[in-house]
C-alpha cells in the first residue's frame, strides 16, 4: 500500500489494528504515528493511553499487553514500539531482552480493537519468511518508510507549504530542495520558517527561498564555482571568506568551513562538471545525467547551465590543480587556507588559458 493511500485512510477514521512501518525516514514514521495519534486519541485521555517501548530493552510481549488493556477515561489505546529488529534479519545485539515472536503472532492474527499496536524498524527490508511477519502483513498493514524518490520530493514540499496554509511553486520547492538537501524534517522546518515568514495565504517564491533558506555547505560551493564561472574572481574569495568565518562561528556549524572539507566538495563539485559536460556530448538530458550521478534532477539542470562557461580543458587541469593542492597541504609544504585562496585566484588564469 502506498503512503499517501494510508494517510487519506487515517484522516478518514480507517485506522488499522497493527501498523509495522520499516525504513530509513524517520520523519514519516513519525508524521504516520502523530496522524494516529490524533484520529485515535482525545487530549483528555491521551496521557494515560498512549505508551512508547523501545524494543532493545523492553520485551515485545510486554507490549502487548499493554496493548490487549481496556483504556483508561477514553475509548482507543496507541501503542508504539520502536526497533523491532526480530522481524528482520539483522542478528540481535547480545544481551538483548527475549522477545515472544509466538505471542506477536497470535496478537496479529487476533488484535483487539480498542488497540492500535504501531511497530518500527529502522531497516531496509523485513524477513518476509518470518512467521511474524507473515502474520503481521496479512492482518495489518506494513509500510516501507524510506526517502522519497527525486520526482516525488518537489511535489511534497508543495503539500507541506499548504498544510502551513501558504502557496509554493515546484521551481521554489526544487530551489530550496537544492539549497537545504532531501531530508524531509529539515524541508518541513524550512516550509515552516518561510510560512511564518510570508503569512498565511501569501507564496513562498524563489527569492524567499533564496533569502531564508538554510544552506547546505555544498551549495555555497556552487555558488563560488558559479563565480568563477562569471570570472568574479573576487567574489568567489568572498564566499571563501564567508565560509572561514563559520569555521570559528558556532559548535553547530564549526568545521563546516575547513579548507579540506571546502577543497573536497569543489573536487567533488568540479568532477560532476566534467561528467555533465561529457554526457551531454553524448545526448543525455538532464533528467537522465541526474540518475547516472545520484544528484537531484534540479542540481543537475543547474550544473548544466554552469558547466557551459568552462572548457572540458579547464575541466580537467582545474581537476589536476586540486589534487596538487591536497598533496602539498597533506604533506605541510603550505598552509590549507593560503592554498585555497591561491587556488581561487588561480583560476581565472586557467580559463583565459584554456
Amino acid at each position: 500500500m502506498q503512503i499517501r493511500q494510508v494517510i487519506r485512510e487515517i484522516k478518514q477514521g480507517k485506522v488499522a489494528p497493527v501498523y509495522v512501518l520499516y525504513g530509513s525516514e524517520q520523519y514519516m514514521m513519525d508524521e504516520l504515528v502523530r496522524l494516529i495519534e490524533e484520529r485515535m486519541l482525545d487530549d483528555a485521555s491521551r496521557d494515560f493511553n498512549y505508551s512508547v517501548y523501545d524494543l532493545r530493552e523492553i520485551p515485545v510481549q510486554v507490549a502487548l499487553q499493554d496493548a490487549e488493556t481496556f483504556p483508561f477515561m477514553g475509548e482507543k489505546r496507541v501503542v508504539r514500539a520502536s526497533h523491532a529488529l526480530f522481524l528482520t534479519g539483522v542478528k540481535l545485539p547480545s544481551g538483548a531482552p527475549e522477545h515472544d515472536l509466538e505471542a506477536l503472532v497470535q496478537y496479529a492474527n487476533h488484535p483487539p480493537e480498542h488497540s492500535v499496536l504501531i511497530l518500527e524498524v529502522a531497516q531496509d527490508k523485513l524477513d518476509e519468511r518470518k512467521k511474524a511477519v507473515k502474520a503481521l502483513k496479512h492482518n495489518g498493514i506494513v509500510l516501507e518508510c524510506a526517502p522519497l524518490k527525486e520526482a516525488e520530493l518537489a511535489d511534497w514540499v508543495v503539500r507541506q507549504a499548504k498544510r502551513y496554509h501558504v502557496h509554493m511553486e515546484v521551481a521554489a520547492a526544487e530551489l530550496l530542495i537544492a539549497m537545504s538537501g532531501t531530508q524531509l524534517r529539515q524541508l518541513d522546518k524550512e516550509v515552516e520558517k518561510m510560512a511564518m515568514y510570508v503569512g498565511e495565504g501569501e507564496e513562498i517564491t524563489k527569492q524567499t527561498v533564496e533569502m531564508l533558506a538554510t544552506r547546505e555547505l555544498e551549495h555555497d560551493i556552487f555558488r563560488l564555482i558559479d563565480k568563477v564561472a562569471r570570472l568574479e574572481i573576487e567574489d568567489a574569495v568572498q564566499i571563501y571568506y564567508d565560509l572561514q568565518r563559520i569555521n570559528v562561528g558556532s559548535s553547530e556549524t564549526k568545521g563546516e568551513g575547513e579548507p579540506l572539507k571546502i577543497l573536497a566538495l569543489l573536487a567533488r563539485q568540479f568532477r560532476i562538471l566534467l561528467q555533465i559536460k561529457t554526457l551531454k556530448s553524448r545526448g543525455y538530458s538532464p533528467q537522465q545525467m541526474a540518475a547516472m550521478l545520484g544528484i537531484h534532477p534540479y542540481v543537475a539542470k543547474l550544473a548544466v547551465e554552469q558547466a557551459r562557461a568552462f572548457s572540458e580543458q579547464a575541466l580537467r587541469k582545474i581537476l589536476h590543480r586540486l589534487a596538487e593542492e591536497d598533496i602539498r597541504i597533506k604533506t605541510g609544504q603550505i598552509d590549507k587556507v593560503l592554498a585555497l585562496e591561491l587556488f581561487i585566484l588561480g583560476l581565472k588564469d586557467i580559463m583565459h588559458a584554456s
